[in-house]
C-alpha cells in the first residue's frame, strides 16, 4: 500500500471559477462537510423501519486564505456581484473529488488585525445546495 500525499501542494480548489492556492496558516486550510444527514432511519416498535433519503447532498466549504491575497479580493467581488457560487476540489494523487453548486458565501470569519505577533487568516464560509463526490 502506497502512502498518499494530502498536503497543500496537491490541493486543487476552485471557487467561483477562481483557482485557490494562497493558503493561510490555519490547519487545515480547507474543510468540506455535510450540512444535513444523508438519510434518516425511522424505527417502529413492531420491528419495522422506514428509510428517508435526502434528495440532495448539501455541503459547507470553509477555506482559510492569506490576508490581503488577490484571491480573497476576487472572491469578495464575485460574492458581492450576487452570482451563485460553485466549487470543485481534487486532491492530486488521491482520486478524491468534490463539487458543489447553487451556493452562497454565508459568512466571512473574524478579521483580526493590528496584532503584536499575529493576525488571523481570511476565513470564508460557503454553503451549497447540492454536491457530488468520489
Amino acid at each position: 500500500m502506497a502512502l498518499r500525499q494530502y498536503g497543500s501542494a496537491g490541493a486543487n480548489l476552485t471557487v467561483f471559477g477562481i483557482t485557490i492556492d494562497e493558503w493561510g496558516e490555519s490547519n487545515p486550510a480547507i474543510t468540506i462537510e455535510d450540512l444535513e444527514d444523508r438519510a434518516t432511519l425511522k424505527r417502529g416498535v413492531g420491528r419495522s423501519a422506514v428509510r428517508l433519503d435526502n434528495m440532495t447532498r448539501p455541503k459547507r466549504l470553509t477555506i482559510n486564505l492569506m490576508p490581503g491575497s488577490p484571491q480573497v479580493r476576487q472572491i469578495l467581488a464575485a460574492e458581492k456581484a450576487g452570482g451563485d457560487a460553485s466549487f470543485t476540489f481534487r486532491q492530486s494523487g488521491a482520486n478524491e473529488y468534490f463539487a458543489g453548486w447553487d451556493g452562497v458565501m454565508t459568512r466571512r470569519g473574524q478579521v483580526q488585525r493590528a496584532g503584536r505577533s499575529t493576525i488571523s487568516d481570511e476565513q470564508l464560509i460557503f454553503e451549497f445546495n447540492d454536491s457530488e463526490e468520489t
